[in-house]
């Protein structure tokens, strides 16, 4: 192996960065956006998509250790081994996210509608992997040293969850009020559109500006040592159990973030202001986590990264019981303070995610170089793809969970109405609650005139004067937010201090061997030669 001494330059983990940024579009578009537009806005059924969701990921099971090999066994183009499978499923993925919010005809079935929006949400699935896999696995070709991993994977943390309160807050602040009046099934495939266009700009920033410096010793590997793997690297094991774990509890909190805004603004429980909360709620929460990604490698240098990781966890229950206690104590009416401390709590949680984020990136690049050890197989895209894996099955996991809760919550979908004067010009779209029967549920006179006043949307609808969302709808949701995600990071955070075990002076000396291997190997190859 060619011994290079240069580091990584400011521009190179700049623009290695920038393409988790645009990958993070992608991911947090469907994890935002998908469940609350088929299930609200579509009016599909939360039980069914999410059971759906968790069939997706037993395919995924086997679809991604496939793409993963396929990758590990490519030899190197002019692009590289890993930036040509970068490109290509970048491509694919930005067409699938138009594709996933594309408005249906109204001809097309309920069955239809099911069949078309599972098919799209497995195809995003494949083609996420196909982007995220060679992404992660290239890092050990671009940074050889921990030092120079830990830069690397903070910046790319960083910026990834910059992308991931973009477009959070450009959808829900930007898009959808600026087109609303187009139709929400058309707001919405706009911001699948976007999402796919930044996505897919980002990543190929990567792709020209990052040349795989390091020769890494290539194996090729077959399906059958995937399962081989997970029987001999304990550390594997151990990370995989801990990452889902963690994984699952943060996605079920930050993805209800957007149920409980929607059910909690003034018409019903008078709790949070649609207009602006929600936007807060994410630009105070994700400077919690940028600040701990930017400072995490001057952290490492003075505190052991495995007691960082440790901190995470425990911050993270922190945050957790922080916003379990606050939405039990909301006062109604109470707008901005409320709006102030939802973020505040929110900044805690995210600051943990953050230093976790970048802490399993090094870990799975650490496993990595275990199983050579071990083994003398790297297999650097199929262990990664292991980080896929469990990160697209926790958040099947989470959205399963979170269908439960809002089935066991009875909460109404929301229609959309469009307003026309007498004349038949349009006017504005009214969104309003919908009971299961169809009925359409109005406690607002302003809003009650309006509708009623089309002779064809009068005769279903029904003013009521009591809250649109009960309390004891809003208390079921809390409590899958929160007493679910609490234990699971308990026990994640028990079994990595009892089961991961690559850290400080045994990383040091694995990491020793691993050099030593590779310079004898070397030596060898130039005396045959």
């Amino acid at each position: 192996m060619k011994k290079l001494k240069n580091k990584l330059t400011v521009g190179e983990i700049a623009t290695y960065s920038l393409g988790s940024l645009g990958k993070e579009f992608s991911n947090n578009c469907i994890s935002s956006f998908f469940l609350v537009y088929l299930c609200i806005y579509q009016g599909l059924n939360p039980i069914i998509m999410t059971v759906a969701f968790m069939l997706a990921k037993l395919w995924d099971a086997i679809n991604d250790p496939i793409l993963a090999t396929l990758v590990n066994n490519t030899k190197g183009s002019k692009l590289g081994r890993y930036r040509q499978w970068i490109l290509i499923g970048a491509v694919l993925n930005a067409a699938t996210l138009v594709i996933m919010f594309l408005p249906l005809p109204e001809s097309v079935s309920v069955a239809g509608k099911y069949a078309y929006y599972i098919s799209a949400y497995i195809i995003w699935g494949m083609t996420f992997t196909v982007v995220d896999v060679p992404f992660w696995s290239m890092l050990p070709a671009i940074a050889n040293t921990t030092e120079d991993r830990n830069r690397a994977s903070s910046m790319a943390r960083l910026i990834g969850g910059l992308g991931g309160f973009l477009v959070g807050s450009i959808g829900t602040s930007v898009i959808l009020p600026t087109f609303s009046s187009m139709g929400m099934d058309r707001a919405y495939m706009i911001i699948g559109a976007v999402s796919g266009v930044i996505m897919l700009s980002f990543v190929s920033i990567t792709v020209i500006f990052n040349k795989e410096k390091y020769p890494i010793p290539h194996t090729n590997v077959g399906l059958g040592s995937i399962f081989e793997m997970f029987k001999t690297n304990d550390q594997l094991r151990a990370y995989a159990v801990t990452f889902l774990l963690f994984t699952t509890g943060t996605t079920i909190a930050l993805n209800q973030m957007l149920y409980l805004y929607i059910y909690c603004y003034e018409d019903s429980a008078n709790l949070l202001s649609s207009k602006y909360s929600y936007t807060l709620f994410w630009i105070i929460a994700c400077t919690g986590q940028g600040i701990a990604m930017f400072f995490y490698n001057q952290l490492t240098k003075k505190i052991p990264r495995e007691k960082m990781f440790a901190f995470s966890y425990r911050a993270c229950i922190a945050g957790y019981a922080m916003m379990f206690v606050i939405f039990f104590f909301l006062k109604p009416g109470r707008y901005l303070l409320n709006a102030v401390l939802i973020a505040l709590a929110g900044a805690s949680l995210m600051l943990a995610c953050g230093i976790n984020n970048i802490g399993s990136t090094v870990m799975i690049a650490d496993v990595v170089d275990y199983s050579e050890y071990k083994t003398g197989k790297r297999a650097d895209s199929v262990i990664f793809s292991v980080q896929t894996l469990l990160q697209k099955f926790a958040g099947a996991l989470a959205m399963f969970i979170l269908g439960l809760g809002i089935s066991a919550a009875k909460l109404p979908t929301i229609t959309q109405i469009p307003i026309t004067d007498a004349g038949g010009k349009f006017l504005e779209n009214i969104d309003v609650y919908t009971a299961a029967d169809g009925t359409y549920l109005i406690n607002n006179e302003e809003i009650w005139q309006k509708v009623t006043a089309i002779p064809e949307y009068a005769q279903n609808a029904r003013f009521v004067s009591e809250q649109l969302v009960s309390a004891q709808s809003l208390t079921v949701l809390r409590i899958f937010m929160f007493l679910i995600p609490i234990p699971l990071c308990i026990i994640a955070l028990i079994y990595y201090k009892k089961k991961y075990t690559l850290v400080g002076k045994r990383y040091d000396e694995i990491k020793s061997e691993i050099d030593k291997r590779r310079k004898a190997q070397d030596e060898e190859d130039i005396s045959a030669e």
